[in-house]
C-alpha cells in the first residue's frame, strides 16, 4: 500500500530515501531509513529534524509500510525524516523496543549534522506504539538535561507529536476517579471496538512478555506520569480516534502535560477507530496527514497556544 500510495503521489521524485543500519547496545543492527529532500542544485544543511517511530502495538511494522508517509512531511516542508524500525515483540520482548528507539536517536543526534540536519530543531513523534517510544526517548533525553544542565551538548527537542498514542501498556494500572463514570471510558466503552479492540491490546500485551508488568528502568505507562518528570517537555500535540480504546489516554496524558506547563494541542476524530488511516480515501486520513505536518510546524514556530492558553481542543 505504501509504495501505490508513493507512485500515485509522485513523491519519489521528490523524496531521497537512504537505509542505514545503527548499532544497538547490544550490536543488533537497528534499521533505519532517511528521508530528504531531492537536491535542487544546493546542498542541503541546517534542516529541521523529526524523529519517527511507527505503529503496530510493538509487534508489528517495517521501514517499507511507512514511506509514504514519512515521504510526505518531507515533500511538504524542508525537513529530514528519520523512520527507525526497532525491534518487535514477541522475539523481542519488552524493553528491547524502547531501547532501540532511545539507542538509534541518540546516534541520529551524533550524526545528523553529516544529513544536513539543524540540532537546534528537533521533532520526536510516533503513531500509536511508536508514540510510547517516542514519549520514552523525549522523557530520557529532558531527564538527563535536568541531571546535568551545565554540561548537556546535543539536541534541543522542540516538539512531540503524538498519533492515536498507546500510552499505558498496564490497563490495572488506570483510575477511574476523574472519569463520569467508569463504563464510559475508553478502555470500556470501545470494547469492541473496529481494528483494534481491548482483546487485540491484550494479544499485544501478552507479546510484549512478563517484563512489561514488572518494575524496570523503562516505564510502560508513560501516560499516568505526573509532576516534575513532565516539566521542561516540549510542546506536544496529541491526536486521538473517538472510538478507540486507547483514546483517554491520549486525553489524560494531555491533561497532565497542562498541569505541569506543557503546551498541548489535542485533536480529537470523532467517530472513527483506531487506525483508521489504513482506509486512505476517507477525508479524515488527509486531515491526519495535514495535522501531523502542521504540528511539526508549531513547535518549529516557537509559538504558544493560540489565545495565549496551554492547551487547546479540536475537533476533527
Amino acid at each position: 500500500m505504501s509504495a501505490q500510495q508513493m507512485k500515485a503521489e509522485g513523491l519519489s521524485s521528490k523524496v531521497a530515501v537512504q537505509t542505514l543500519l545503527i548499532h544497538a547496545r547490544d550490536n543488533f543492527l537497528i534499521p533505519t531509513r532517511v528521508y530528504t529532500p531531492k537536491e535542487t542544485g544546493s546542498s542541503l544543511s541546517n534542516l529541521p529534524i523529526y524523529v519517527f517511530y511507527h505503529g503496530g502495538g510493538f509487534v508489528y511494522g517495517t521501514l517499507d509500510s511507512e514511506d509514504a508517509a514519512c515521504s510526505r512531511i518531507v515533500a511538504a516542508m524542508d525537513v529530514i525524516v528519520f523512520h527507525i524500525s526497532y525491534r518487535h515483540a514477541p522475539r523481542h520482548p519488552f524493553p528491547d523496543a524502547h531501547n532501540d528507539a532511545l539507542d538509534a536517536f541518540n546516534w541520529i543526534i551524533e550524526n545528523a549534522e553529516g544529513f544536513g540536519g539543524d540540532l537546534g530543531n528537533v521533532i520526536v513523534g510516533g503513531v500509536s506504539a511508536g508514540a510510547n517510544l517516542a514519549c520514552h526517548v523525549v522523557l530520557a533525553r529532558n531527564a538527563a538535561l535536568v541531571r546535568d544542565y551545565e554540561n548537556h551538548e546535543g539536541a534541543i527537542i522542540k516538539g512531540l507529536v503524538l498519533v492515536t498514542p498507546w500510552l499505558i501498556i498496564n490497563e490495572e494500572h488506570i483510575s477511574y476517579e476523574e472519569f463520569v463514570a467508569k463504563e464510559k471510558a475508553s478502555r470500556l466503552q470501545c470494547l469492541n471496538a473496529p481494528v483494534v479492540s481491548s482483546k487485540v491490546l491484550d494479544f499485544f500485551v501478552a507479546c510484549m512478555g512478563e517484563g512489561v508488568h514488572e518494575g524496570h528502568d523503562v516505564n510502560p505507562d508513560v501516560g499516568l506520569l505526573s509532576g516534575k518528570k513532565l516539566r521542561g517537555l516540549p510542546s506536544t500535540t496529541i491526536m486521538v480516534a473517538g472510538s478507540d480504546p486507547l483514546r483517554d489516554e491520549g486525553l489524560l496524558f494531555a491533561q497532565n502535560l497542562h498541569h505541569n506547563g506543557v503546551p498541548v494541542k489535542v485533536h480529537v476524530f470523532a467517530g472513527l477507530p483506531h487506525g483508521f488511516r489504513r482506509f486512505v480515501d476517507l477525508p479524515s486520513s488527509r486531515r491526519w496527514d495535514q495535522l501531523v505536518i502542521e504540528s511539526i510546524k508549531w513547535s518549529l514556530s516557537n509559538q504558544t497556544v493560540a489565545n495565549g492558553m496551554d492547551l487547546t481542543f479540536n475537533v476533527e
